[in-house]
């Protein structure tokens, strides 16, 4: 296969018809543009380090090649340009780096000596005019760090640069807002240092409504006609609702403390009624007496008795034993009848068991 090359020798060029592909099977067209030269090869190689190896052309430290040595030659027709490298002296701080680099480019100059720069830094270029006292020919490069500033903002962290003074100038640079119920750390007007971190608490209200069952109060009837003991729900009655509505307080999105503002009913609960039979708590017969004294040594024969935080009323239940039973949470709330009731129902299932030590004046 025969290619034929025309040569622009005005512009020192070399074009290909497009439609043509390479000189032979398994070929590359390669031109290569190096130390104000250019030279123009049909090459085997893989890759364009490949092809500037067979083609005698040498990278130096530093020495910037594009596309990269790396690339492989998947192109009928690819042009290579290498960029030879340049002396330069980086300023980082009180750090002083030499370094060579086939980039014009500061930053690209920079990231191959492997210095990490940020979008905040600024960076200068001079041309270094006393070489003794640099130690380099070519150019220096200067880094002015920006100053990293953490800021927690309504429990969010940010992580910033800047050149600024103030944490005030530093809010209006990044677009951050301090509103007046914000609470800082430190003032606006504090100057900044490297590392420091402001925090912001924002504080916010705002009204919640809630609804709730109203459980209904029960009501006990007593059938003497009933054995003792005996219990039966004759209306199970229904839980009302209301609605309660509260002032609340956030801290960075978490709430703080809620005010109750108001309490609205919407629906009026429906009394449950029990009938039950006839006591043995007050007849008068020795049991009647034994209750009594049970009274006695577990609350003093207080009903309403609530010293012990987990013991209540005359018979001291628990709030597990007690189950909310008769629609009240706390047994100490619940009137005598009630609270007799549901001793003589625990007695009935467990015995003396629930009063390991004035349960004997049930025995």
């Amino acid at each position: 296969m025969f290619i034929m090359l025309v040569s622009n020798w005005a512009n020192n060029q070399i074009t290909v018809p497009s439609d043509q592909k390479a000189f032979a099977d398994g070929q590359n067209l390669v031109s290569v543009y190096y130390d104000g030269n250019k030279k123009t090869v049909a090459t085997n190689a893989n890759t364009v380090g490949e092809a500037l190896q067979k083609m005698g052309v040498t990278l130096n430290k530093g020495d910037v090649v594009e596309p990269a040595a790396d690339q492989p030659l998947s192109e009928a027709v690819t042009n290579i340009n290498v960029y030879r490298a340049y002396p330069y002296v980086i300023y980082d701080g009180n750090k002083k780096i030499q370094t060579l680099s086939g980039y014009r480019s500061p930053r690209k100059i920079i990231e191959q000596a492997g210095i990490t720069v940020y979008p905040e830094d600024d960076i200068t270029t001079d041309r270094i005019d006393q070489f003794e006292s640099a130690g380099s020919v070519g150019e220096s490069i200067h880094i002015d760090r920006a100053m990293p500033v953490t800021v927690v903002l309504a429990g969010k962290t940010f992580e910033f640069r800047t050149h600024k003074n103030t944490v005030s100038e530093l809010f209006s640079e990044k677009g951050l807002e301090v509103k007046p119920t914000d609470g800082l750390n430190i003032p606006l007007t504090t100057k900044l240092t490297p590392g420091m971190k402001v925090i912001v608490r924002r504080l916010a209200q705002h009204i919640v409504t809630e609804q709730q069952a109203i459980e209904p109060n029960v009501q006990y009837i007593t059938d003497q006609s009933k054995p003792v003991g005996y219990s039966q729900v004759q209306d199970p009655g229904a839980a009302g609702s209301q609605t309660l509505s509260y002032l609340v307080t956030d801290q960075d999105g978490v709430e703080q403390s809620r005010q109750l503002l108001d309490t609205t009913v919407t629906l009026q609960p429906h009394t449950k009624v029990v009938v039950i039979g006839p006591s043995t708590l007050h007849s008068g017969n020795s049991l009647a007496d034994g209750w009594a004294k049970l009274r006695q040594c577990e609350s003093g024969g207080n009903y309403a008795n609530k010293r012990n935080p987990l013991y209540r009323g005359a018979y001291q239940f628990d709030y597990s034993t007690w189950g909310n039973y008769g629609g009240y949470h706390d047994p100490a709330d619940a009137p005598p009848a009630v609270q007799d009731a549901k001793a003589q129902e625990t007695y009935a299932r467990r015995g003396a068991s629930p009063w390991p030590i004035c349960g004997r004046f049930l025995r």
